[in-house]
């Protein structure tokens, strides 16, 4: 902005040449290893909250942002392609929500998601029909996916569900967003390549996949050194 005002003659010399960077201080990233994500799914009541069961199932299972899954409804799931389709966000504002365009144009996409993923949601789909049912609310494909009643939950509903659910056993509980993180460190731990996560998680670019992602990545310098004894 100074450097632009300096081309346009507005200023003669830049106020922030000599300022330093402030240092930048990281929170640890936190994520659940395919163990601890199964054994918060076993603390989970199926019968009564099989909603939460579904929606952080799916949360790992794709990488997708809380908002991406808020906005879904059932029209955005292709069974046949085995795919969902991200192409809207939904955040709330004063207790009233609003859909939005996703945060980047790399954001819409389809994710691939596995079969028994989709019987999930097929359960949770017939759960959801009867619970309108007897609210005698309408149920169609343009229902909000995880929605309960006519409104869709909220964020914050999800994530006191895993502070109240991981209070039932000795499982450290993590934030939402670490959900996502988690399906990344998943991704990692079978073998994916960035290309593979950028594409799933919708970034903008692979340099931010790199950026956040990188040092969950196995080091390679050791592999890369021990080759270099074969030139010897």
């Amino acid at each position: 902005l100074f450097e632009t005002a300096i081309l346009e003659n507005v200023i003669k010399i830049n106020p922030c040449t000599n300022v330093k960077n402030l240092p930048l201080s990281k929170k640890q990233m936190k994520f659940w290893t395919p163990d601890q994500f199964k054994t918060f799914i076993n603390l989970i009541d199926t019968d009564e909250e099989l909603m939460f069961k579904v929606f952080y199932t799916t949360s790992y299972l794709t990488g997708m942002r809380c908002g991406e899954m808020l906005a879904l409804d059932w029209t955005d799931l292709d069974k046949f392609r085995k795919e969902i389709n991200v192409h809207k966000s939904l955040s709330f504002n004063k207790g009233e929500y609003k859909i939005t365009t996703p945060k980047t144009k790399n954001s819409i996409r389809r994710v691939s998601v596995n079969s028994k993923l989709i019987d999930l949601l097929d359960q949770w789909k017939e759960k959801q029909r009867e619970i309108f049912h007897k609210l005698n609310i309408k149920h169609s494909d343009k229902t909000f996916m995880f929605g309960y009643r006519e409104l869709p939950p909220s964020k914050d509903r999800f994530s006191r569900g895993i502070r109240r659910i991981c209070s039932r056993g000795s499982l450290e509980p993590i934030r939402l967003h670490d959900l996502r993180h988690s399906h990344v460190a998943l991704l990692i731990h079978q073998g994916e390549d960035y290309a593979t996560i950028k594409e799933r998680l919708g970034h903008a670019s692979i340099k931010t996949t790199i950026d956040v992602y990188g040092h969950l990545f196995p080091n390679k310098q050791r592999e890369t050194a021990d080759r270099l004894d074969d030139l010897l």
